[in-house]
């Protein structure tokens, strides 16, 4: 579902609703114009491993057997979406323990979440000195949404973190997409309203995996400045407002009105 927020906050859901109100579209809603290398390949490798441990009936017609394969992706397609989220949440859950927004998560720390969230809470101890946000509803120039995390380093430097969680039984690397720095470029040109202005020195990816023989974590300082990542993603923002011609940001006059 597309993602819209309206200028304090409130989350709207499908263009047809947001062009009601002058919702603003979210930067995951935009970078949806990008095709998911990553999706694609595990879209792939799903329906690969469906076929050879989905042994055919016999007399089973092509439908039925199709029908089969599919519901066996989807049912272990889920299983790994929802341990991603539910590590997810408890990683969000520690960083609002840390500003009094929430207890400290203890609550679902299953001995399978266990060894990404205490991965994540070690890179956190060695690098991070201070959370300032988290989940900070922000807004940029015709787009807005909810940021991971912001926080100050221990080296002075302010960044803008965001945690992805990985399915790492079938692989040893983490895939870093550039849909990542383009989204967090989205949020650093982005404020919270009552803001008019941030300075945000560095951008981080981290990819934490959620399932997998042996838990991983590994951090990826995106290696040009913030500024750069923002404006890639302002171009992309520019395509998805002509293709969905919607610039809620705008007077709503007649282009032609705006000279007078």
């Amino acid at each position: 579902m597309a993602h819209y927020y309206t200028q304090d906050g409130q989350l709207v859901d499908g263009l047809r609703e947001a062009r009601k109100v002058g919702a603003l579209v979210s930067p995951t809603t935009v970078l949806g114009l990008i095709k998911g290398e990553g999706l694609i390949k595990y879209l792939q490798r799903q329906a690969w491993e469906a076929g050879v441990t989905t042994p055919r009936n016999p007399g089973e017609s092509d439908d039925d057997y199709y029908n089969r394969c599919l519901h066996w992706a989807n049912e272990h397609s889920q299983a790994a979406k929802d341990k991603g989220l539910a590590l997810h949440k408890l990683i969000q859950g520690f960083h609002q323990s840390l500003i009094g927004q929430a207890p400290l998560p203890l609550l679902g720390l299953t001995p399978e979440l266990a060894g990404g969230y205490d991965l994540y809470l070690q890179w956190y101890e060695k690098w991070v000195r201070k959370t300032l946000a988290v989940e900070q509803f922000v807004v940029g120039d015709g787009y807005a949404g909810r940021e991971d995390h912001y926080c100050v380093l221990h080296d002075g430097r302010t960044a803008l973190i965001d945690v992805k969680t990985q399915d790492m039984s079938k692989r040893k690397k983490f895939n870093f997409y550039s849909n990542f720095a383009l989204q967090l470029g989205g949020y650093a040109g982005a404020c919270p309203p009552s803001v008019p202005h941030r300075d945000i020195d560095v951008i981080i990816s981290i990819a934490v995996s959620s399932t997998g023989p042996v838990p991983h974590l590994e951090a990826k300082v995106w290696d040009r400045a913030p500024q750069y990542y923002h404006d890639l993603f302002m171009g992309l923002l520019a395509v998805w407002q002509e293709q969905n011609q919607y610039w809620p940001e705008k007077t709503g006059r007649p282009v032609e009105a705006l000279s007078e």
